[in-house]
């Protein structure tokens, strides 16, 4: 998890711009996500995000809010920020995190109801201005209670403009 916010922080205070590319700059965007979690456990369960990104930004930093829906039940709901990079024109890393509300049901024993979601993602343009998206994301309560195994997800997602 520390790993993470030092990438947030290092995005957040390099030398490079913020990605000026696509639509990320200065639009709201709606991601749709699927992927599976418990990527370094035994059990694996597909994985459903919509989430919402606020095309507003302080230097480069973006709101975001997020849903998501797992078969085993669990249920995710939180926001926070993001940053973006961009590599080239049609290129750009994203690292973003923030606090949630988390609801077992079936899914893992992650240990609380608040968690900590962080994330990593390289996406691309599309010609007809939309992205595609990997991600890499890791939910856990960041140590507030005994039990904290976290949760891994591997995502691939698809980013539209709204207008």
């Amino acid at each position: 998890m520390k790993v993470a916010y030092v990438l947030v922080l290092f995005l957040l205070l390099s030398p490079f711009s913020t990605a000026k590319s696509g639509m990320t700059a200065g639009t709201n965007q709606v991601v749709m996500s699927a992927g599976a979690s418990g990527i370094f456990d035994t059990e694996h369960n597909l994985t459903f995000i919509a989430e919402y990104r606020f095309g507003r930004n302080w230097r480069g930093v973006h709101p975001w809010l997020s849903l998501s829906w797992a078969t085993d039940g669990a249920v995710f709901a939180g926001g926070g920020m993001l940053y973006s990079l961009a590599l080239d024109a049609d290129w750009q890393v994203t690292a973003g995190g923030g606090p949630g509300y988390y609801e077992r049901h079936q899914g893992a024993e992650l240990g609380s109801h608040l968690e900590f979601c962080t994330f990593g993602e390289i996406s691309r343009n599309m010609p007809w201005g939309h992205r595609v998206m990997f991600r890499l994301m890791h939910i856990s309560n960041g140590g507030l209670t005994e039990r904290n195994p976290g949760n891994e997800l591997l995502l691939l997602g698809y980013a539209m403009p709204l207008p």
